[in-house]
């Protein structure tokens, strides 16, 4: 049985605020899980991609593919929503390398990085030196196949993009042949 204590509880918890009630608060709360966009079904920018970016992307893709009737439209909206994802694919790799880079530099106790490779199979004129930042890569890409698991995810989203794009472009243009007879 309940407590009268419980149930006073329960009653001023039920006055407290139970999420946004205006539009603009709605529309915003509704974005609240979206991380990197990969899987969201809406087309969405994430915090700090470009609005005038993304407009001039979407008019030249919609130029590309010309959509001459509402269903072609949709798919072209879906077309390039996929596109985007794509190119954003490339900003998560860079940021996924930009993190590890800077944890590899932060971190003090690591044995120092050399930029220079020696070995008794190299031949005089053979390239010794590595570019730092390419080290560096290297580095975050030991790191991840060793304990995690970043790039390998960042393939498989980019993968099934890649495949969803390929269908749609296939479906349009079946659509586009048998509207042109």
């Amino acid at each position: 049985m309940t407590t009268m204590k419980k149930i006073i509880a329960n009653r001023a918890n039920g006055k407290k605020s139970k999420g946004p009630v205006t539009f603009n608060g709605k529309r915003w709360s509704s974005k609240n899980a979206i991380k990197h966009g990969l899987n969201a079904t809406q087309s969405t920018l994430t915090i700090g991609e470009n609005t005038k970016e993304h407009s001039e992307f979407v008019k030249q893709l919609t130029l590309h593919y010309r959509p001459f009737d509402y269903y072609s439209q949709i798919l072209v909206d879906r077309i390039v929503d996929i596109h985007w994802k794509l190119k954003r694919i490339s900003k998560i790799e860079s940021g996924i390398y930009a993190f590890e880079i800077q944890a590899h530099e932060a971190d003090q106790y690591k044995t120092p990085v050399k930029d220079e490779v020696n070995h008794e199979d190299f031949a005089c004129d053979d390239k010794k030196r590595v570019s730092y930042q390419n080290l560096l890569y290297g580095i975050a890409y030991l790191k991840d196949s060793n304990s995690g698991n970043a790039f390998i995810k960042l393939s498989s989203h980019e993968s099934k993009l890649i495949n969803k794009l390929t269908q749609l472009e296939k479906i349009y243009q079946q659509h586009k042949e048998k509207h042109n007879g």
